[in-house]
């Protein structure tokens, strides 16, 4: 072959390469009994009907709000459920903190339950402007309210994402549930055996990686990347895989430790000791150095972070605290 034409060649073999990547199935993982059976657990009683707020591109995004059962709502909370739940997934905690005096916001974040397209957004970044929508929404009900955002596992690596941008600014504390900090943390347990809650196509994120960071196309993004241990039957209350800019969006930021290096004494977190999905006892050794108040409730699992009693006494007292 001439020389002139290697490069020609070598692009081909790239193009080739990435469309390979591309085309490569999303294989989702085997049912993870323990969530299955923690999704189940929570209760559901007393559910607020949902209310919607209508976001800048014009979507109708859905919400459950709990008012507090004392006070005029000094403080309210925002949040943000798991990977492939919903606004369900954060009810008993609602419902402890309205019992405390504190209002709360539970969101269906774009992509799951009633908002959006189950699985995917537009944009990486419009779950950010989203929030940004529901805190100005709110903001006409209750406008002198502290804020405060609460997330669990992904939701809470999407509340250290805000953590680390401008609308942290909006917000007077942060709380992460067994967050889930990004796939660099020290906090993670192997993603395998009892702990098997996701599986990534990993060849089809580096070649959209690659389309997106090397030659600024992300045509492509809509492309389901990460799928979930659910239950078949949960399927019609459950996303069961998120798209690239999705996966991407409802996490934490690449450089994970930026939000606790900026806000650290504004954010505080609490795990279960028996987490199956994170490294629970290395949340204190991790953060703490940056001033992160660390709680970790004994007897309880991933999901019992979000209802068992001796979380939520543990949530609630957290939101109580002075800023």
């Amino acid at each position: 072959m001439p020389y002139v034409l290697w490069p020609f060649a070598l692009v081909g073999l790239v193009a080739l390469v990435l469309v390979a990547a591309l085309a490569a199935p999303l294989r989702p993982p085997p049912v993870l009994d323990t969530i299955h059976k923690g999704a189940l657990a929570i209760p559901r009683d007393a559910l607020p009907e949902l209310t919607r707020f209508q976001a800048r591109d014009g979507t109708w995004l859905a919400y459950r709000f709990y008012a507090p059962v004392e006070g005029a709502g000094e403080k309210l909370t925002i949040l943000a459920h798991g990977s492939s739940a919903s606004s369900e997934e954060m009810h008993a905690i609602g419902r402890a903190l309205a019992a405390s005096g504190v209002a709360a916001v539970a969101i269906d974040a774009r992509g799951h339950g009633a908002s959006g397209s189950r699985g995917d957004i537009g944009y990486i970044g419009q779950l950010d402007d989203d929030l940004a929508d529901l805190v100005a929404h709110l903001r006409k009900t209750l406008p002198t309210a502290k804020l405060l955002l609460i997330g669990h596992s992904s939701g809470g690596g999407f509340a250290s994402r805000i953590a680390d941008g401008p609308l942290s600014r909006q917000f007077e504390r942060f709380i992460l549930l067994s967050p889930y900090l990004g796939y660099r943390a020290t906090t993670n347990r192997p993603n395998d055996g009892a702990g098997h809650w996701a599986s990534v196509d990993y060849p089809r994120v580096v070649a959209l990686m690659t389309l997106w960071r090397t030659f600024g196309v992300d045509w492509a993004q809509s492309l389901p990347t990460i799928g979930f241990a659910n239950a078949p039957e949960a399927r019609p209350f459950v996303t069961m895989e998120y798209s690239f800019r999705l996966m991407v969006n409802y996490g934490p930021t690449d450089d994970w430790q930026a939000p606790f290096r900026a806000q650290g004494g504004k954010i505080e977190v609490i795990a279960g000791e028996n987490d199956e999905l994170m490294n629970a006892p290395v949340y204190g050794p991790t953060l703490s150095p940056f001033g992160v108040r660390v709680t970790l409730v004994p007897g309880v699992d991933h999901m019992g972070i979000v209802y068992q009693p001796a979380a939520l006494e543990q949530i609630v007292a957290a939101a109580g605290r002075p800023s």
